[in-house]
């Protein structure tokens, strides 16, 4: 059954009837608010793929550039939801001085990685010996109680 609108004339008021073509013909709806009649009014036609001269998703695209993404999103809504999706975490929700902390970390890890690095050379360059150069600067205890798979592992945790 079709919807049809109709609006006072004296206040502005409208409503929408649903009714068949017939009784729409002769029916008369009366304002609640000052009681005059309303005369039924023309409806917007809904915006179709076939109404409006097609191309009906012209201006439905959004203009919001993610650069996180490196493409248009509908909103900065949808972007975050993509890239939690993603794994990725925003910034605001690491904590104030969470990205100096990790670059404070990463920078020790690489000094300490370059102190055995030197500590290699030296011997080895000292000895001659590759196998006791590994021995000097990887000492097995280390190996096995994990510090060189702590100084060495490069992910980034959270």
């Amino acid at each position: 059954m079709p919807i049809y609108e109709f609006r006072c004339a004296l206040d502005g008021f409208t409503a929408e009837k649903v009714m068949s073509y017939e009784k729409s013909k002769t029916v008369e709806v009366i304002c609640p608010r000052c009681n005059s009649n309303m005369p039924k009014i023309v409806s917007l036609v809904a915006k179709t793929a076939d109404g409006w001269h097609g191309n009906w998703t012209d201006g439905l695209q959004s203009n919001y550039y993610s650069k996180n993404l490196g493409r248009k999103v509908a909103n900065k809504r949808e972007e975050v939801k993509i890239l939690e999706s993603r794994g990725f975490v925003s910034e605001s929700d690491l904590g104030k001085g969470w990205i100096e902390k990790k670059q404070a970390e990463i920078k020790s890890k690489k000094n300490a990685q370059d102190e055995k690095t030197d500590i290699y050379n030296k011997t080895l360059a000292e000895t001659g010996d590759a196998a006791k150069a590994v021995e000097v600067a990887f000492p097995a205890h280390e190996c096995l109680d994990g510090t060189l798979d702590n100084l060495y592992n490069e992910k980034i945790s959270i």
